[in-house]
């Protein structure tokens, strides 16, 4: 019993911790520190692809805590986002930097 409260109260909190704005486009001053960027899927992981993918000033990060609702290949975003360490790819070892996204807004 205490494992499924524990798992609950985790889950809540990795969700709740990504802001989002699900529409129309959102105004610079509403989130200062973020930047343009675009959602893509690039390809299965269980064949060996990356997923869904953040690229961000031309570099492609693995985000943590992408919400499906943003699950849209080429999509246009606002984010504000950590870099975290480097993870796999496929089978490409440290291929990418990963991110914790803060906020989160569809243009």
């Amino acid at each position: 019993m205490k494992n499924l409260f524990f798992i609950a109260i985790t889950t809540l909190l990795i969700f709740s911790a990504c802001k989002s704005k699900g529409g129309g486009a959102v105004s610079d001053t509403s989130c200062n520190s973020c930047e343009d960027a675009l959602i893509r899927n690039y390809g299965d992981p269980a064949l060996d692809g990356c997923g869904w993918i953040v690229e961000a000033s031309s570099t492609i990060y693995m985000p943590k805590n992408l919400l499906p609702e943003f699950y849209v290949d080429n999509l246009k975003v606002r984010i504000k986002y950590e870099v975290l360490e480097r993870v796999n790819c496929g089978l490409l070892k440290d291929a990418h930097l990963s991110i914790f996204i803060e906020e989160i807004y569809k243009k």
